[in-house]
C-alpha cells in the first residue's frame, strides 16, 4: 500500500481475542510514491529496532526495508526474550556465566 511505518516494534503489534494482529501507532509513518525513498534527515521510530541504514550516519535513504528489519527484530525477542546487538552490559550475569 505504499505505506512506511518507521516503528514497528512489540508495543506496537496488537492480537485481539481471536488472534488477529493489528500494528498500531502510524504517527512516525509515510505514504511513499513507488520507488521513493525518504532522506536519512527523517529518523524515526525506536533505536533498538532501526535498521542500519536508517541511523548509519552517512546521507543514505530508506525506504520499506527498514519495516522489514524491524520486523525481524520483533522475531528475534520473540525467539530468544531480549533485543539483539544490546551488548554484554545488558545482560544480566546469569546470562553471561
Amino acid at each position: 500500500m505504499g505505506v512506511v511505518h518507521r516503528d514497528i516494534k512489540l508495543e506496537n503489534i496488537l492480537i485481539n481475542n481471536q488472534g488477529i494482529v493489528k500494528i498500531a501507532d502510524f504517527g512516525v509513518s509515510r505514504i511513499l510514491a513507488k520507488g521513493e525513498k525518504i532522506s536519512a534527515k527523517e529518523r524515526a521510530g525506536t533505536p533498538a529496532y532501526m535498521a542500519p541504514e536508517m541511523v548509519d550516519g552517512k546521507k543514505s535513504k530508506h525506504g520499506k526495508p527498514v519495516d522489514i528489519w524491524a520486523a525481524g527484530i520483533v522475531l528475534f525477542v520473540l525467539a530468544y526474550g531480549h533485543l539483539p546487538f544490546m551488548g554484554d552490559k545488558s545482560r544480566t550475569k546469569k546470562e553471561t556465566q
